[in-house]
């Protein structure tokens, strides 16, 4: 790798915004407008016999090399933003000035801030479409939408990718405004794809940006969901071979051992039994103040934990003595939500999740809410309530009689001592049976009525799948 490649800082741009706004000509217009021809001036590149395409733009700007994370379709977005949260740098949020902002720009939005990126620039583009006030009022509405986000630096610029006005002021925000986070590069290494295909010669070629660790050749690495292994053959980093890379690095990887046909996106390369996979996970999570709908148990959704995408069904839970009880319907801002997915996929604690209704038209808000992974069990095992109910039969001095929660004395007996309550909230406690039909004698903690209705619940342990 040569000494110029070797002395750039990678940071990770996020390009987002409506699929219209001009996010492709922008990022064409910043990678042309910079000199790459220090990168370019290696003829024996092209004599290596393997050229990766890495799929994302890549330029120099100062002293760092430039990715953005981008991709043309909206949910392939989402997945690269959620995956790539932790070594993403800032955002550049596209806003065509001859429009304004759509659903899908507060989408974007909203997905930067659950992911932590706290630094965004505003582009407003297509400024050759729109005059000098239409150009304003855009700028105004997205200063009045971001300033009611936690975003910690927002800068905003108007550029015309067509005629390239602004471009150049635009790189001179990014090198002032633009900190690189600090890279995970201790420990295990981690790397989600976004890309796997053959070369001929060569065979299986995966591209990624490292979230974890560091590579170097020769290495063994494996590829999950599936389990399988494979050696490091070569890597390469924007057409520059490498012998080693390291977290914040975005590679193309060699790995001649697997087929590209048993690698998809979202799957993960890792150092061998560092990763698990699971079909269940426990979130903390937090709700999407726009999002209109309820969060109800067993709602199908759309979630992308890390890279991967999946449809998953949720089961919000509350903690009652140490123990997880299913609730109807999610708390409107914090929750415990169990996520049951359809298939397997390779996980750990502290991925960030995203949770979408794709069911739901564009033009609505789709994204219910974000969280991290807090947990992940072997299988979910939540608790149900269950209840029986009964009534007072008669009312007594010291005590009252229930019938209806037993059937026989045998049953009564071995309910001796069981908390009941009723349904105006006295609690009660079960004692001695009275009769051989079931009748319980109960004490409580204030006067109840004859016929009041008396409620037994208990917590009953079980096994939660996708689908049942």
């Amino acid at each position: 790798m040569s000494l110029r490649m070797e002395s750039l800082v990678p940071i990770h741009v996020g390009l987002v915004g409506h699929i219209d706004h001009g996010k492709t000509q922008l990022a064409r217009a910043l990678s042309q407008k910079v000199s790459t021809a220090g990168l370019d001036k290696h003829p024996q590149s092209r004599e290596r016999g393997i050229t990766i395409d890495l799929g994302f733009t890549m330029f120099v700007l100062g002293k760092y090399l430039v990715t953005l994370v981008d991709s043309p379709g909206h949910a392939d977005l989402f997945r690269s933003v959620v995956a790539g949260a932790g070594i993403i740098d800032a955002a550049l949020v596209a806003v065509a000035a001859d429009e304004g902002p759509k659903v899908q720009t507060g989408e974007h939005l909203l997905l930067l801030e659950s992911m932590g990126v706290d630094t965004i620039i505003v582009v407003i583009t297509k400024t050759d479409i729109a005059d000098e006030n239409q150009q304003t009022l855009v700028e105004d509405r997205m200063k009045s939408i971001v300033g009611g986000m936690s975003f910690t630096k927002t800068e905003f610029v108007r550029v015309s990718a067509l005629t390239g006005r602004g471009i150049d002021t635009l790189r001179d925000v990014m090198l002032r405004t633009i900190v690189p986070k600090v890279r995970q590069k201790e420990g295990s290494f981690l790397m989600p794809i976004d890309h796997a295909f053959s070369v001929k010669g060569h065979g299986t070629v995966v591209t990624g940006t490292i979230l974890r660790g560091q590579l170097q050749t020769d290495d063994i690495l494996e590829l999950l969901p599936q389990g399988m292994k494979g050696k490091v053959r070569s890597i390469q980093t924007f057409s520059e071979p490498r012998s080693r890379a390291s977290a914040g690095d975005r590679v193309g990887i060699n790995l001649p051992d697997l087929s590209d046909r048993v690698v998809s996106r979202g799957d993960y390369v890792c150092e061998p039994g560092s990763l698990k996979t699971t079909t269940g996970l426990i979130l903390a999570f937090r709700a999407n103040p726009l999002y209109r709908g309820r969060l109800v148990k067993r709602m199908i959704v759309s979630a992308t934990v890390g890279m991967p995408t999946v449809t998953a069904e949720i089961m919000p839970f509350e903690i009652e003595n140490g123990e997880k009880v299913i609730v109807d319907e999610a708390d409107s801002n914090e929750s415990n939500i169990a996520l049951l997915l359809q298939k397997e996929i390779a996980a750990e604690v502290g991925m960030r999740v995203v949770l979408m209704r794709t069911d739901l038209s564009p033009t609505q808000m789709r994204i219910v809410g974000s969280g991290q992974v807090v947990e992940m069990p072997g299988s979910i095992i939540l608790n149900k309530r269950k209840q029986r109910s009964g009534r007072v039969s008669r009312v007594r001095q010291n005590d009252v009689l229930v019938e209806g929660l037993a059937s026989t004395k045998e049953r009564a007996e071995s309910m001796a001592g069981l908390s009941v309550r009723t349904v105006t909230g006295r609690k009660g406690q079960l004692g001695e049976p009275f009769g051989t039909r079931g009748v319980i004698t109960a004490v409580f903690d204030g006067p109840v009525a004859n016929t009041e209705k008396i409620i037994y619940e208990r917590l009953v342990e079980e096994e939660y799948h996708f689908g049942h």
